[in-house]
């Protein structure tokens, strides 16, 4: 017979520590997620029962995110952005956001929903304008510092409209030569503001809920278990014993 001993290959056990490190990042992160997005959905069932509030005293708040708001002002037509990559039932598209200059005298970008981006990339949607005063009805939204994309945006030379990956208030407010509110508005999908039909409001943001995080989360634990096991086996060999040929 052959005894088992176990003799563990450096380039094996260096992999596998890498592997092991980077699912467990991956569980962890989720988990992260979940929790976060387990307080923004709550924080956001609890602001809802306070009615809509106005820009100022939204502008007021440390932590300005997730609030019923209800706005009056003037669409500046002329520098609309597009955030790019947002799909709708596996249709590429943007989300069409508009700086908005309140009765107030404030500046918010105000997301008025998707827009599909056609065949050709290079050929940018046409943007319907809105004109005169109008009120905006929706919720406050901050978007995460940690957002992934694919590219950094070059804004050294903007031209309008303006297609961005990610929205940074910070990058952008030099560009129109004003002070941004640090949130966008997201305009309720019920509510009535484009002239020429309403654009899909379907806000991606709350459809994977803390659960799908946390079995996300358990799928990451699984793996990195399974990569251990599987060289623990295989680092376990066969060697002779002393009756065997």
């Amino acid at each position: 017979m052959a005894a088992r001993r176990f003799r563990p290959s450096l380039a094996a056990a260096l992999a596998t520590l890498v592997v092991a490190a980077v699912c467990l990042q991956a569980a962890f992160w989720q988990l992260d997620r979940g929790r976060s997005k387990a307080r923004v959905l709550a924080q956001a069932s609890e602001r809802a029962e306070q009615g809509p509030l106005t820009l100022t005293q939204v502008l007021a708040e440390a932590e300005p995110g997730n609030f019923p708001v209800r706005v009056r002002g003037t669409i500046d037509n002329d520098h609309p952005i597009l955030l790019d990559n947002r799909t709708l039932n596996g249709v590429a598209g943007y989300h069409l956001l508009s700086p908005l200059h309140s009765d107030t005298g404030h500046w918010v970008l105000v997301n008025r929903g998707w827009l599909p981006r056609g065949r050709d990339r290079n050929q940018l949607p046409d943007i319907p304008v809105i004109e005169g005063a109008v009120t905006v009805n929706g919720q406050t939204y901050v978007y995460s510092p940690l957002t992934l994309v694919l590219a950094e945006d070059d804004l050294r030379a903007a031209t309008w409209p303006l297609r961005v990956q990610k929205v940074e208030m910070e990058a952008i407010a030099p560009l129109l030569g004003v002070e941004l509110a640090p949130f966008e508005i997201r305009v309720h999908p019920e509510a009535e503001l484009e002239t020429a039909g309403e654009f899909p409001r379907v806000w991606h943001d709350a459809v994977m809920g803390p659960e799908r995080h946390q079995a996300y989360a358990l799928q990451w634990f699984g793996l990195a278990v399974t990569v251990v096991i599987f060289f623990l086996v295989v680092s376990f060999r066969r060697r002779p014993t002393k009756n065997s040929l």
